[in-house]
């Protein structure tokens, strides 16, 4: 019986070990062992008085050594149980709690990484489609300044083409026109050089012709001079010789 006690107290702080394990009360499961413990105590008791036979005094007076015995055997298996109880009950305890912690541990981590990666797979979403917008608005808004540049270039080249091929007019009717005048101007100093030489022989052959001439004069001239220069001397001479025969004469 007291074997049977025990194994029951035992097998109760097994129980209670459990259902801290599985989140029951420790102090409710050591309640129910306190009172278990009492019911069996009392059961035991009762079933002691109903077999112990009340014609024998000599039986009854065992029956009170026995049970002082037992009463003496179930105090010390009722602290061996309880201490057993006690310290099933806080190393269930300890490693239910060490579970518990462990397992919340890794469910709020599981949680909480399965949270940002759909915050993070959310914000990536976002930030991919804005950056596929703005880069859209900006493929967009680049072509359209790309074909307004090149319609602006065709029309600047279209331009700069006719520009030229008119300054290129300009320019052939103008060296024509320099050509023409350079070729009329050549000609009409050709001319005027022929002219010029042509006076100049003329003029040289004149002054030639009229320093000969001016030189014959000259020498005329002198010729005439000297004779006359001559003739009045002799003049001079007879007359100054009729007046000295004059003045003889007197």
């Amino acid at each position: 019986m007291k074997n049977n006690r025990l194994m029951k107290n035992l097998g109760k702080a097994t129980v209670a070990a459990a259902l801290l394990a599985t989140g029951v009360s420790p102090v409710l499961a050591a309640t129910e062992n306190k009172t278990e413990v009492k019911s069996n105590k009392t059961a035991a008791e009762s079933s002691s008085k109903k077999t112990s036979s009340p014609e024998s005094s000599k039986a009854s007076s065992s029956s009170e050594a026995s049970k002082s015995s037992s009463s003496a055997a179930s105090s010390s298996s009722k602290k061996a149980a309880k201490k057993s109880a006690k310290k099933s009950t806080k190393k269930a305890a300890k490693k239910s709690a060490k579970k518990s912690t462990k397992k919340a541990a890794k469910k709020s981590a599981k949680k909480s990484t399965k949270k940002a990666a759909k915050n993070t797979k959310k914000v990536a979403k976002k930030t991919t489609k804005k950056a596929a917008k703005a880069t859209k608005k900006s493929t967009k808004k680049a072509a359209k300044d790309t074909k307004k540049a090149a319609k602006t270039t065709k029309k600047s080249t279209k331009k700069a083409a006719k520009d030229t091929k008119k300054a290129a007019k300009t320019t052939k009717k103008s060296t024509k026109k320099a050509a023409k005048d350079t070729k009329k101007a050549a000609k009409t100093t050709k001319k005027s050089t022929k002219k010029a030489a042509k006076d100049t022989k003329r003029a040289a052959k004149t002054a030639k012709k009229s320093t000969k001439k001016a030189a014959k004069n000259t020498k005329k001239a002198a010729k005439t001079t000297k004779k006359s220069t001559k003739k009045a001397a002799k003049k001079a001479s007879a007359k100054s010789t009729s007046a000295s025969s004059t003045s003889s004469a007197k």
